[in-house]
């Protein structure tokens, strides 16, 4: 007569269930088998159960063991270095964009950089402009002062403010530059002691217009432009009252003291 199997459920004549081994008596002998079968867990047998979970538990103790190590497909592994090596492309893109790098900045970036300064009354772009033994001189001077960030740019721009009034901005257009064969740091290093290593120095010629409410007035700037390291710094900036043209360029000028 057939029975019914208490575990799958289907009939079977034997002593056991020959679908699921139910009722086994040597059931105990093929542990790893049934721990690698794919019999649905609320279908296993007691004795199933309990060395399926024996088996677990054995393999995690395993794993501990070995550092918790566990494999990864190659493919996701795969996939992941792909997605890194994007990210940090992303990133390394948009540093060196920015200039925060030094890549890609133009010896002309720091010009600019400094005249938005002004505009904006930004002490940190300001300072950022020159080279560390300079800025750190004005980060003191504004230690001394006991000023706030804003107040210290208001007090730099004061005089600006007064003479075109103090809604004043800055408009330039950068007309010529000339790389520097020959340049002397004699005057930064009897200031300083040291000179910081300049690999490559600019002249930079640019038409500078102050424009306020009460008036205005263009001036010539010689910005003398130097590479140390991986970014331009301003060394020093000479400025004329005039209109600028192109017969004013001053093709002997190499100081950028």
């Amino acid at each position: 007569m057939a029975k019914i199997c208490k575990s799958c459920g289907k009939e079977f004549k034997g002593e056991f269930c020959e679908h699921c081994g139910y009722g086994d008596p040597n059931l105990k002998t093929h542990a790893a088998d049934k721990y690698k079968s794919s019999t649905p867990i609320r279908y296993m047998t007691p004795e199933q159960k309990e060395e399926y979970y024996a088996a677990l538990k054995k393999k995690e103790e395993e794993r501990r063991l070995s550092g918790g190590k566990k494999k990864r497909d190659p493919k996701q592994v795969r996939l992941l270095i792909v997605i890194a090596a994007a990210v940090v492309l992303l990133i390394v893109g948009t540093l060196f964009g920015s200039g925060l790098l030094g890549f890609g900045e133009q010896n002309t970036d720091v010009v600019e950089r400094y005249l938005h300064a002004v505009n904006e009354r930004d002490f940190d772009k300001y300072v950022s402009c020159f080279p560390s033994d300079i800025k750190k001189d004005y980060e003191q001077d504004l230690a001394d002062t006991g000023f706030s960030e804003k107040e210290y740019m208001d007090a730099f721009c004061s005089d600006f403010a007064e003479t075109y009034g103090s809604d004043f901005v800055i408009e330039y257009n950068i007309l010529n530059v000339k790389l520097l064969e020959e340049y002397s740091l004699d005057g930064y290093k009897e200031q300083y002691g040291t000179v910081p290593n300049v690999s490559e120095a600019y002249l930079v010629v640019t038409e500078v217009t102050y424009r306020g409410s009460q008036s205005s007035e263009t001036f010539r700037y010689n910005c003398y432009v130097g590479k140390v390291g991986l970014h331009y710094k301003l060394f020093n900036i000479e400025y004329d009252p005039g209109i600028i043209t192109t017969d004013m360029f001053d093709s002997s000028a190499d100081s950028s003291e």
